[in-house]
């Protein structure tokens, strides 16, 4: 679920992931373009768009329209299942609000070099968990097992990217200071 959340989030052009409409660039595609309701029907398939993934994703991992006593009142399928894509669409916008921007070199190391060689090894771990014996009772504590794995695997490898990230700066050299030397001054010096 968080491989497909992170691929959602790519997908939908949501930050950390919105590489093409930065807000700090002078021209910006379609800002540009259009004006009033051709401007807004372009966010609003954006929004729809965070909001039909968040769908999906209740569907495939959160167990879409069940819930307590639907069978008893089926109304409440459609409830659980607004409330649980609502949830989901309130995180993406949460890590919208807090998130900063990704380079795409960035964006692609992460995607290329740990999200795709992570989903191949659950699958092929959740086959081989699948065709030992033992019924459920073996094969499901090994795919949780599996699940927490790429985790910790996913949890280590940003930690240590963070951790040898330096702070960037935009000049081609680093001054000493931006006022001078910031040392005192003798004054016998100063006078000789």
């Amino acid at each position: 679920m968080l491989i497909f959340f992170i691929a959602s989030l790519a997908e939908a052009e949501q930050p950390p992931f919105d590489l093409l409409e930065a807000e700090s660039e002078i021209i910006a595609g379609f800002h540009i373009e259009y004006s009033g309701m051709a401007f807004a029907m372009f966010f609003l398939a954006q929004f729809l768009n965070t909001f039909f993934l968040g769908a999906v994703m209740t569907v495939l991992f959160l167990g879409g329209w069940q819930g307590p006593f639907v069978d008893q009142l089926p109304i409440l399928g459609f409830v659980y299942f607004l409330g649980k894509t609502t949830i989901i669409y309130a995180v993406v916008m949460w890590l919208k609000g807090t998130l900063p921007r990704v380079r795409i070199d960035q964006m692609m190391n992460l995607a290329w070099k740990v999200l795709v060689p992570l989903v191949l090894g659950l699958i092929l771990w959740q086959m081989v968990a699948m065709k030992l014996p033992g019924g459920v009772w073996v094969q499901y504590p090994l795919i949780l097992l599996g699940n927490l794995g790429a985790i910790w695997i996913v949890s280590r490898v940003m930690t240590s990217y963070f951790k040898s990230e330096q702070l960037r700066t935009k000049r081609a050299f680093t001054p000493r200071s931006l006022i001078g030397t910031m040392q005192v001054v003798n004054t016998q010096q100063a006078g000789d």
